[in-house]
């Protein structure tokens, strides 16, 4: 036997070894012991929903919602712009899809409306009349808007519900403003918990308190007004309390918020002075420089920290903050560790809705594994019956580098995470027609061999050799389509995509390099006299 061949026979034994180790936690799962997972991977093959069962949710995302968003984020910017210009604004309000901002001279509106037009013209149309401006958003930018909000959407949905920690969660978009979630292996316990993760919007304002008190009513009486909409127009607005204090139901803050949770690198579960659970978070960039500037312009004030409208604690600030922070209030632990996995994943940009959503039992999952195990030995055993009466011995070590493809490709679902579904167990099941395809391209044309007067041993080297770049051809061919559908499918579909792949790359090692190694072993000798063939 040469070196290579040696080298070889090495390498197919540490493979087989090791897809072996990988496939160890599809079977024992939870008697594992605790190293196993700092060494190898302490997940089996994983499946789908189709085969494991889980929770399927069609969510609704209310993209109407992002023309209102658009247009607040642009008053906030004109009322700032036109403050530093000492232009004075008698009243600003976004309505029915609109813009309109009320001012007090002609001076002030034209001064306005030349700015909005000078920075907003790929935007919104801005339109005058009798000391207001009017500003809509155009058709074309609206159709853009309503896009990228829906695949900002299908992003965060998926950062959670993946940072949640569940296995290959499938999250795509469905139509034109719906995205289907996928979750296999989500119990029915899990459900209210995951459908509050992704429905939550989670966004995290920082404000200056300006007052508290019980009764909402004599709030805004105080600021001699005698709406919530009057109170906004002159800079304020009210907030719900949530801190756990009964004394302060209700607190006036800053209209516009200075920093926000969009400058976020990360947040953690933490404890406060009392070991009760809160949320540390920590800024990144321009959030740390925003942040410090606010609590160093307010020492001595109160700073309210609103998630969603509700202000979850208002800590006074004794000193400048830059850096991190940490949000206080009445959690549990398992509230403390998904308002962090919330705030890492960021705001919605607009509100969802479940518009389905069901528990899919995995009985439905369990007869098609039995059904696709039962193809899968029926046409396992037809092949290598087959292989072992038409080819004889090679058919022999034909039917083993078969068996080592599947423990290699089995292993190989493991290491990669890939999550198996019923289109999964087809592409194995067509793996297996195109590994034995390639067997017998090289066996047929070791045959030729023989007919031409060649020796066994030339002929079994010539049949390899010959056959090799068929192989190749028929197999690259194949994977270039494999590696298109996984680029550009979704669900069942990549599931297909990727377990094809990987078959295919197993099936080349194991009839180009495998079988060869195997047959060297039998032929190694020149002076053999026959090829059992």
């Amino acid at each position: 036997m040469n070196r290579v061949s040696r080298g070889w026979i090495a390498f197919i034994i540490f493979m087989t070894i090791m897809c072996g180790l990988l496939l160890v936690p599809t079977f024992a799962g939870d008697k594992l012991p605790s190293w196993w997972g700092k060494i190898f991977p302490s997940q089996g093959i994983r499946l789908g929903l189709d085969l494991k069962g889980g929770i399927f949710l069609l969510l609704g995302v209310q993209t109407d919602k992002a023309l209102d968003q658009e247009l607040s984020s642009m008053k906030v910017v004109v009322e700032k712009e036109l403050k530093d210009e000492r232009v004075l604004t008698k009243s600003a309000r976004v309505e029915s899809g609109e813009l309109i901002m009320n001012f007090f001279s002609k001076e002030d509106l034209d001064k306005a409306v030349s700015y909005v037009e000078e920075n907003f013209d790929t935007i919104a149309d801005v339109s005058s009349e009798n000391l207001s401006l009017k500003a809509n958003v155009k058709s074309s930018y609206i159709a853009e808007l309503e896009e990228n909000s829906v695949t900002q959407v299908r992003q965060v949905i998926e950062n959670r519900v993946k940072d949640f920690g569940l296995v290959e969660p499938s999250i795509q978009q469905s139509g034109k403003d719906r995205i289907l979630v996928q979750i296999p292996g989500a119990s029915n316990k899990d459900r209210e918990r995951i459908v509050g993760l992704i429905k939550k919007a989670a966004v995290l304002e920082f404000k200056i308190v300006e007052a508290t008190g019980l009764a909402k009513e004599n709030l805004i009486a105080a600021y001699e007004v005698n709406s919530e909409e009057e109170l906004t127009e002159k800079g304020f607005t009210i907030h719900e309390g949530d801190t756990g204090n009964e004394n302060e139901a209700f607190f006036v803050t800053e209209n516009i918020a200075q920093v926000t949770g969009e400058f976020i690198a990360d947040a953690r579960i933490a404890f406060d002075e009392f070991s009760r659970p809160a949320v540390g978070f920590r800024f990144r960039g321009e959030g740390a420089s925003k942040f410090g500037d606010l609590t160093s312009a307010n020492i001595g004030k109160r700073l309210a920290i609103v998630l969603d409208g509700r202000i979850k604690s208002a800590p006074t600030i004794n000193d400048k903050i830059t850096y991190e922070g940490t949000i206080t209030g009445t959690f549990t632990p398992e509230e403390a560790k998904d308002l962090a996995l919330i705030l890492r994943s960021g705001a919605l940009p607009v509100p969802v809705m479940v518009e389905q959503e069901r528990t899919v039992g995995p009985s439905l999952g369990k007869d098609s594994i039995a059904k696709g195990r039962l193809s899968m030995i029926v046409g396992g055993i037809l092949v290598i019956i087959f292989m072992a009466v038409f080819y004889k011995l090679q058919g022999v070590v034909a039917n083993l580098a078969l068996l080592l493809n599947m423990l290699f490709i089995m292993g190989f679902l493991s290491a990669f995470g890939v999550t198996l579904t019923l289109p999964g167990i087809a592409g194995l099941v067509l793996t297996l027609g195109m590994a034995v395809d390639g067997n017998i391209i090289i066996f047929e044309r070791i045959k030729e061999e023989l007919r031409l007067g060649k020796s066994p041993f030339n002929s079994v080297n010539a049949g390899y050799a010959r056959s090799l770049w068929t192989i190749l051809d028929a197999n690259i061919t194949t994977l270039v389509t494999a590696l298109i559908l996984f680029w550009f499918g979704t669900g069942p579909i990549k599931g297909f995509a990727a377990t094809l792949s990987i078959g295919i790359i197993s099936t080349v090692f194991s009839n180009v390099i495998v079988a060869r190694a195997f047959t060297s072993l039998l032929y190694r000798n020149k002076e053999v006299e026959a090829v059992s063939i």
